[in-house]
């Protein structure tokens, strides 16, 4: 019976492949505008709110600086959360740092023999968290043209991991054992921090790529609409927002294209920024390589999405208190005046880097 669903699953796989690959042939126009948004989102989103993140993660965890500023934290993240002295300002760090920074640097701990595997697959799902550059930018700089809602996202989505992780402490401090760890900074490890910086950027732009032409297909085929309605009936939500909102789900990125102003959507915003989206657990799966398993992540992620809905649903009165709400029936957007020319000559350098590096070996080698 298993043999059968594999295969079952194998030919449904290529025949997904098959029918993807034909509607990038004869739909160019669509594919075309699908990877022309992505590739906006990547220049102007992703990489200037990611990439020195990515960089700063990886080099805490080869220096071991996370364990030096544990003694800093002292006993707290063992206490309160059972976590590890390396754990613990992952965790902190993690939050705020953006999605796939939290899991690389697990990743990274367990491969240095800091953490063992199955407690690194658990803490993925509450190392983890976006950027303000994200939620500020973005979301609440787009869509509210304030700060107001970018800190009752932030919160809902701190306090979800945070009630979460107390949760989660109960079954993890049996086994937290903290490992002694030398620190030290070296030149080429920098080198190394950018270069497996600028790499991992790759794969989560490649990721995002591909995600933007999934979901255009499933846009043109009817599918998100015919969801869409379904949700409508389900949720307070007309029919264009439940469309945007599986959009968001696809690709959190996509929450750009609410519409302007509508505060009534914070709760469900938060819920996606705390899930991040099935785009964002692909690029994770990206950047571990397989190393480590993502059902407790994603199980995890599903619940702190539950929670920051009710946070959000729960502060929201209070932290817009004060604020006077847009009530215009127009969608109006804060002109912003993006450039993507720092992002392309950041790739560049690192590639160059990159390319250097490897000439340097090759020399060293011969």
């Amino acid at each position: 019976m298993k043999s059968i669903r594999k295969k079952l699953f194998v030919y449904l796989k290529i025949l997904l492949l098959v029918v993807t690959a034909l509607l990038c042939l004869v739909k160019t126009e669509i594919i075309n505008r699908a990877v022309s948004d992505a590739l906006d989102r990547c220049l102007n989103i992703i990489i200037p709110s990611l990439y020195a993140m990515m960089i700063v993660s990886s080099l805490l965890i080869k220096s071991g600086l996370t364990g030096k500023i544990s003694k800093f934290t002292g006993s707290i993240g063992k206490v309160l959360f059972g976590m590890e002295n390396t754990v613990f300002p992952v965790f902190a760090f993690s939050m705020f740092a953006g999605y796939p920074v939290g899991t690389k640097m697990l990743c990274s701990a367990y491969e240095n023999g800091l953490i063992e595997k199955r407690r690194a697959e658990i803490f993925c799902g509450l190392c983890f968290g976006a950027g303000p550059a994200f939620i500020f930018g973005c979301i609440s700089g787009q869509l509210y043209g304030s700060t107001s809602a970018g800190n009752i996202i932030l919160v809902s989505a701190v306090g979800a991991n945070i009630v979460l992780a107390l949760v989660v402490s109960i079954f993890m401090r049996k086994n937290c054992n903290s490992k002694e760890i030398r620190s030290e900074i070296r030149f080429d490890m920098i080198t190394d921090c950018v270069i497996n910086g600028g790499r991992s950027m790759a794969d989560i732009c490649f990721m995002v790529t591909a995600f933007a032409v999934v979901t255009e297909i499933m846009d043109y085929s009817g599918i998100i609409s015919a969801v869409g309605a379904m949700i409508s009936k389900i949720i307070n939500l007309d029919t264009t927002e439940s469309e945007q909102l599986i959009r968001a789900v696809m690709d959190v990125t996509a929450v750009n294209g609410f519409k302007y102003g509508n505060y009534a959507l914070l709760p469900y915003l938060s819920s996606l920024v705390s899930f991040g989206g099935i785009c964002v657990i692909f690029q994770i799966s990206a950047v571990t390589s397989g190393k480590l398993s993502l059902k407790p992540l994603i199980l995890m992620r599903i619940l702190s999405a539950v929670i920051s809905f009710f946070i959000c649903r729960i502060i929201t009165p209070f932290m817009l208190e004060n604020e006077t709400v847009f009530t215009s029936s127009f969608n109006v957007r804060t002109h912003q005046a993006r450039s993507p020319v720092p992002s392309v000559m950041l790739i560049i350098m690192t590639f160059v880097l990159f390319c250097e590096c490897e000439k340097i070996k090759t020399l060293r080698q011969e």
